[in-house]
């Protein structure tokens, strides 16, 4: 979780976040990870309404990951044929061994994303934990409302 990413474009946006997951050790090999997530990029938009959901399954990628990151500044992020402007991106590392595991992930996380409550909370938030707790909160909510 970064509450206040670095980067001023798409790019190096999402080297950012795929940094932090070479760190807690989801991915062994930053720059080949990169590689997959800009092809998937400009295959089809990954933008679903103000959030970036950039992902890729790569064998770069140990484990399941996300990496969650908030620009206090609106980034380009020109996704497929389309180009947006956000400040919400939510990075999923998928490793390759498990191709169907982050389908539920990433509708789960399309639907949290859709509560324009959260979106203003997250781009609030100050620190990684406020971004846990708020993405947490939500999901126990979620769950209730659907339960």
């Amino acid at each position: 979780m970064i509450p206040e990413l670095k980067a001023d474009n798409k790019i190096a946006a999402i080297k950012e976040l795929i940094d932090r997951l070479y760190l807690k050790g989801v991915v062994k090999d930053s720059l080949s990870f990169l590689q997959a997530v800009l092809g998937r990029e400009n295959i089809e938009s990954t933008v679903i309404g103000e959030v970036a959901m950039p992902h890729a399954r790569s064998l770069a990628v140990n484990q399941l990951g996300l990496a969650l990151g908030v620009s206090r500044l609106p980034i380009d992020y020109p996704s497929g044929d389309d180009r947006q402007v956000i400040q919400i991106i939510c990075l999923i590392a998928v490793p390759t061994h498990a191709p169907d595991s982050y389908l539920a992930l990433l509708g789960a996380l399309a639907r949290t994303f859709r509560d324009g409550d959260l979106i203003g909370s997250l781009l609030q938030a100050g620190t990684p934990d406020e971004l846990c707790d708020l993405l947490a909160m939500h999901s126990r909510h979620a769950t209730y409302r659907e339960g």
